[in-house]
């Protein structure tokens, strides 16, 4: 029983720690400002965790609007405090310059949400 008890509490630190990681940003604290925690959290499980979904369209305007800076410093920052990714660094490295190519193209093609009235 406090087995189950001690992995629940775990599980759920675990959570928020994902949750919380894409507001963390190294050398520019405004760089990922824009960004909303869902956003963040897709971007970790697509480049950490190695998860095969694509992200949203506004993930990739929110992701785009920071800026590759903001992106890269956001990567080697979970590299150097997160032990579980999935794959070598070089993978990481590599779905990280996908996801990024992939937004900045889906960007491009996407005209921006209407103004509200």
């Amino acid at each position: 029983m406090a087995t189950i008890k001690n992995l629940s509490a775990l599980a759920t630190l675990l959570v928020v720690a994902v949750a919380l990681l894409p507001r963390t940003t190294v050398g520019n604290p405004n760089c990922a400002k824009g960004m909303t925690a869902d956003c963040g959290s897709s971007l970790f499980q697509i480049i950490i965790l190695a998860d095969t979904f694509e992200p949203t369209n506004e993930c990739c305007r929110e992701l785009v609007k920071a800026g590759k800076k903001c992106h890269n410093q956001f990567v080697e920052l979970i590299l150097s405090k997160h032990k579980g990714i999935r794959g070598t660094i070089s993978d990481v490295h590599r779905r990280s310059n996908e996801t990024w190519n992939n937004c900045v193209a889906a960007t491009k093609s996407v005209s921006p949400p209407e103004p509200a009235h």
